[in-house]
Order: C-alpha cells, then sequence, then structure tokens
C-alpha cells in the first residue's frame, strides 16, 4: 500500500511518495554589503527579489506570506526562525502545483548570513522534497532566484 502524501484541494489524481525525492540544495554568494543590509532585504524585500506573487509579511517570527503564480502555483509559507543579522528559516505549510498536484509542504528555505570582511555570504538551501525528475528545474529556479535575481537586487537596488 502506497502511503498518501497530500490530496486536499484538487480532484486530479494523488501523488504518492514512490514520486518524490527528499533533497538539500545549497546555493551562495557573497556581496560587498554587511550581514545587516543582507538581512533587512531578506526579510524586507521579498517582493522584489522573489520571482512569484507575493503577499503577507516576512519581517518578524511566525509572520504568514503566500507566493503564487496565477492560478496554478501556491504556496503557504511561515516565518519559522528569526536570528537577527544570521539566519531566516521559511517553512512552507500548505501548497499546491495544480498542474501535476505537487505539493512540498514542509520544505524549508534557509537564507544563512556569514559576514567575511566588508562582504557577506549568503547561502541559501532548499530543504524539502521534489519530484524526482525534477532536480534540474530545482538547480535552475534557486541559482536563478539567488545568484541571478537575489544578487542583481543586492548589488544594484533593482
Amino acid at each position: 500500500m502506497q502511503e498518501k502524501i497530500s490530496d486536499t484541494k484538487s480532484n486530479k489524481p494523488e501523488m504518492t511518495n514512490k514520486n518524490y525525492k527528499a533533497t538539500n540544495y545549497k546555493v551562495a554568494i557573497e556581496v560587498a554589503k554587511s550581514t545587516n543590509d543582507v538581512f533587512n532585504h531578506i526579510i524586507n524585500d521579498v517582493s522584489k527579489f522573489w520571482p512569484e506573487d507575493f503577499e503577507g509579511k516576512t519581517t518578524k517570527l511566525n509572520d504568514e506570506f503566500v507566493f503564487r503564480t496565477g492560478d496554478s502555483h501556491y504556496s503557504k509559507n511561515k516565518v519559522a526562525e528569526l536570528i537577527q543579522n544570521k539566519k531566516v528559516v521559511w517553512l512552507v505549510t500548505e501548497s499546491i502545483r495544480e498542474t501535476d498536484n505537487f505539493d512540498w509542504s514542509g520544505t524549508k528555505m534557509i537564507f544563512e548570513l556569514t559576514p567575511k570582511g566588508n562582504k557577506t555570504l549568503l547561502q541559501f538551501t532548499y530543504d524539502g522534497v521534489m519530484l524526482e525528475n525534477e532536480y534540474d528545474r530545482l538547480v535552475q529556479i534557486c541559482d536563478m532566484v539567488i545568484k541571478e535575481r537575489l544578487y542583481k537586487f543586492l548589488m544594484d537596488g533593482k
């Protein structure tokens, strides 16, 4: 018997744990900004670097927020850990990708900051589940968000 992962929002066929793979993908950037600056941008400016529609707050522990792409991609999240100038952890509390009924609830997105002289090393970790055949897609998305969008925003303010 296969364990049901989720099917709370759709009448589409449910996915089972055989389609999921636990993964822990890390990507890092170094920026010529203080840890305080980087931390403040991460908690205050999500809509300026995250590629999905954003609503809610991310400035204090237990704040809740939603990412959405059209009607087909939704995740409700909360700030699960917040250590000033060091670490921010977002926990996906509810999610669905309608096109294939994928649910990544329980996944953590972790931002860790380390001072390096007058620079900051920011390490982002996606710690959760993905579909077995989507590792390359996960890498592409995480790299785009962190290495391109967040890096550009931190360096240029755009």
